[in-house]
């Protein structure tokens, strides 16, 4: 009969690194902006009135140019990401399709 492993180191030591990835995980992350400021605008905000002579309109026009003109926050992941791991990525592979093809002419020139 083979032999059984025990069990119990291994759920043990799984508990314990549960237990340190629960105790660093506050950490290991940055922190979310505070509240406070939040509530104040939020506060703020909802004492505010719109003027009675505003129209719907232009309201509609303000928020949207807010929304069309803030960029968000991945625009730039293109040209700081994507473009150089594809090219990293394509010259890697060039370069091994070169060093293949100077393999096989080694082995042509020095046959066994």
């Amino acid at each position: 009969m083979a032999h059984r492993r025990p069990v119990l180191p291994a759920v043990l030591a799984l508990a314990l690194a549960a237990a340190l990835v629960l105790i660093a995980a506050p950490s290991a992350f940055v922190t979310g902006p505070a509240t406070a400021p939040r509530a104040l605008a939020v506060t703020e905000l909802a004492e505010q009135r719109a003027p009675a002579d505003a129209d719907a309109g232009s309201m509609a026009l303000g928020a949207a140019t807010g929304l069309l003109i803030a960029q968000p926050a991945h625009a730039t992941m293109l040209y700081d990401e994507i473009l150089p791991y594809a090219g990293a990525t394509t010259g890697a592979i060039l370069w091994g399709l070169v060093l293949g093809f100077v393999l096989l002419r080694l082995q042509e020139a020095f046959p066994e």
